[in-house]
């Protein structure tokens, strides 16, 4: 490969090789085997796994050069443990949970032996209130059994912030972690399309039934109905709104680092590397069929151009003029011609039943985990302010809008770009879903906003 080329775009280069023979290898697979419905998605874990396994052997060959040399220090281990954390986003819950209990308990041991003192960002203060009044809001819950277990999932809101409380990442770590962690996004991306083409080998298909906007387009999916599964679950997770979130939140990271990064050229996210993240995030949230992926990815490429023309005042004003129109026309024409698509009927009978408890219950709601008695199939109110009004009432939604209210302060405080990206990304999710009041969700808000904050410089060691 030509020497000339950055690291980035001889790493993509070499990525679509290895997808391309991982695409003809599936096709072999379908013309000399005979795979049963119970098989399907054992086997595509298999092709994933081995994916990975190829890709990385070949970076470690072809890119050995760029890699620092080794050895065993305890900002070292930290920083994988930090790394393993991140992919984790797109992996099982389970995971994610052995992900954040290593981090935790390395940042703790690391604190230990360093001898450094708890030193918390403001906003962990926020974030234990907002988390500690769910404890509160068993006394009268309606079902404390279910309760407990929604306590229980919070968890991160004080075990996180008190890992970034022990160990501050230097700008220049964050920058080679989400460097990283962005490329690593680039091979999941191609294993998406990859599992894509298995199933539609599988199922018998045209190449394009999944390009074009329903919902179900494969005929025996596992389980039934949900055809996102069949594309994601060789990662042990699947929730379209989720993995359209962190694919939509890297593509801004990516964006910023592409234009402010100092590290050499030579190893900085390169403008190839943007483009082709950019298309195939769009053609993965398609798809997925994410209808929340297709509302937040335009918008983070708005964002991107809005700070991108920021010192451009009449630019800015054209873009967002421009970008309002574009919504309005796509909003008509949805309307006109896709409105089934994004209509949903069990979200609509959720809010109905949260109004219509609200209406009478607003002071107090149902208590923490109450939801679940009154929305047994899927306790959500599909919007997290109203679902916080439910659950803890007035009180409760006026402790989120601190949290969220702190979180934006100290982003425009410091001007933080990549933080208010991600608040406002994560915004928009909390109009659609309850992401604070699940794991994935807290996991994200909690491990982003503990990694993006500006840090607080570190008092000096004791001795």
């Amino acid at each position: 490969m030509n020497k000339k080329l950055s690291l980035g775009t001889r790493f993509v280069l070499l990525s679509m090789i290895v997808f391309f023979v991982f695409l003809a290898l599936t096709g072999s697979i379908y013309r000399y085997t005979a795979i049963r419905i119970e098989q399907n998605m054992s086997i595509l874990t298999l092709l994933a796994g081995s994916y990975f396994f190829v890709q990385l052997i070949l970076f470690l060959v072809v890119f050995k050069s760029y890699l620092p040399k080794s050895n065993f220090s305890w900002d070292n281990i930290l920083t994988v443990s930090l790394f393993f954390l991140l992919i984790s986003t797109v992996l099982s819950v389970n995971v994610s949970i052995t992900a954040t209990v290593l981090f935790v308990v390395l940042a703790v041991l690391f604190a230990i032996v360093k001898k450094k003192h708890f030193q918390p960002h403001p906003l962990f203060y926020f974030m234990a209130a907002y988390y500690l009044f769910q404890y509160v809001g068993l006394l009268w819950s309606i079902d404390p059994a279910y309760g407990w277990r929604f306590v229980g999932r919070g968890l991160s809101f004080i075990v996180l912030p008190l890992a970034f409380g022990f160990y501050s990442v230097s700008e220049e770590k964050k920058n080679l972690l989400l460097r990283i962690f962005f490329r690593f996004l680039e091979v999941y991306l191609l294993m998406v399309i990859v599992a894509y083409f298995y199933q539609v080998e599988f199922h018998k298909v045209d190449f394009g039934v999944g390009f074009h906007l329903k919902k179900n387009y494969f005929s025996s999916p596992v389980p039934p109905g949900v055809d996102y599964y069949l594309l994601l679950g060789w990662a042990g997770y699947n929730h379209p709104t989720f993995v359209s979130f962190i694919l939509t939140l890297m593509f801004g990271i990516g964006f910023y680092l592409w234009r402010n990064d100092n590290s050499p050229q030579t190893v900085k996210i390169s403008g190839f590397e943007m483009g082709f993240y950019g298309f195939m995030t769009a053609v993965v949230i398609l798809l997925l069929q994410s209808r929340i992926g297709m509302i937040m990815f335009p918008f983070g490429i708005f964002l991107t151009l809005l700070y991108n023309l920021r010192k451009k005042k009449k630019l800015v004003l054209s873009v967002i003029v421009f970008s309002a129109f574009l919504v309005l026309s796509a909003g008509f024409y949805i309307y006109k011609n896709y409105r089934g698509y994004f209509y949903d009927r069990p979200r609509e009978i959720q809010t109905d039943i949260v109004l219509s408890f609200l209406k009478d219950h607003y002071l107090l709601g149902t208590g923490t985990g109450g939801m679940k008695v009154l929305i047994p199939w899927f306790p959500t109110a599909h919007n997290q302010f109203l679902g916080d009004l439910f659950h803890l009432g007035i009180p409760g939604l006026l402790l989120l809008l601190a949290l969220m209210s702190s979180s934006f302060y100290f982003a425009c405080k410091d001007k933080n770009f990549l933080l208010l990206y991600f608040l406002l990304i994560y915004f928009v999710m909390m109009q659609i879903e309850m992401p604070l009041s699940l794991q994935k969700g807290i996991t994200y808000f909690t491990l982003f906003t503990g990694l993006l904050l500006t840090p607080r410089p570190f008092g000096k060691e004791t001795k």
